[in-house]
């Protein structure tokens, strides 16, 4: 299950905690930005990531 299939579940249950997360706008000399092809709904993207507190 992708996670836009759980946050559109209404049987899901509800979020209780924030997830520290961040994205990047890469642009090249000429003008182009990097996307990358999100693999649970098959759009593009920035770049980024989430990251679980109390990890290392």
């Amino acid at each position: 299950m992708g996670r836009t299939d759980y946050v559109n579940d209404h049987k899901a249950p509800a979020a209780n905690t924030v997830v520290p997360s961040v994205v990047a706008v890469v642009q090249s000399p000429d003008k182009r930005v990097l996307l990358i092809r999100k693999t649970d709904n098959n759009l593009w993207a920035l770049p980024g990531d989430g990251h679980e507190t109390g990890g290392r």
